[in-house]
């Protein structure tokens, strides 16, 4: 009883480690999966006009069955992970939960650094195109309320880059079960050739 006592939450504490450890690698490999099937579908021209509503192949006479470009995010719905997708208010600027800094070279992807008060086990979907046509903004990130000025495309036709980076803020239950206040950074970035 009392060896019992002794090595019982040695091993309890191991065998709960590799439970979360694997919980883990599920969990990046999920999101990685999303980010790229975010990535294929916002090439497609269907999802130019926004990345919240259906594509407007969905108006066609022989709708499609697309769903809206963020939906692909909620594939890690079922493992309890909340998804959070806001658009931008200025169309240089990434949505408030991030901020973006550009690569050395423009046509290439930048890095996304989450702000301060990310909630755990929530993903923040970042999605933006790199234009390298002159006086287009670049990067751009959706924006309707800068429609006025910059139009209503959320992607420019002329096979520019669509980059979606998806951040997952995880939060290990054994860290949690221990009280110890440990956010794991899960970051997933795809980038595809928009194909119009």
């Amino acid at each position: 009883m009392v060896e019992f006592a002794l090595v019982a939450p040695v091993v309890l504490l191991i065998i709960g480690a590799t439970v979360d450890m694997g919980r883990g690698l599920l969990l990046y490999t999920m999101l990685q999966g999303a980010s790229r099937d975010l990535a294929r579908q916002s090439a497609l021209v269907y999802y130019s006009g926004s990345n919240t509503l259906p594509p407007d192949c969905t108006a066609l006479g022989t709708p499609c069955g697309k769903t809206p470009l963020t939906t692909s995010a909620h594939l890690l719905d079922p493992l309890g992970i909340t998804v959070d997708y806001q658009d931008s208010t200025a169309i240089s600027s990434a949505p408030s939960y991030g901020t973006f800094t550009a690569n050395a070279n423009p046509l290439q992807p930048g890095t996304i650094t989450l702000a301060g008060g990310a909630n755990p086990n929530t993903v923040y979907v970042f999605i933006y195109e790199l234009d390298s046509t002159a006086g287009n903004p670049n990067p751009r990130w959706s924006c309707p309320t800068c429609a006025a000025t910059n139009g209503a495309a959320v992607r420019t036709s002329g096979h520019q880059l669509a980059v979606v980076d998806l951040k997952l803020q995880w939060q290990p239950v054994m860290a949690r079960f221990l009280g110890i206040p440990t956010l794991i950074t899960f970051d997933s970035q795809s980038v595809a050739r928009i194909e119009f």
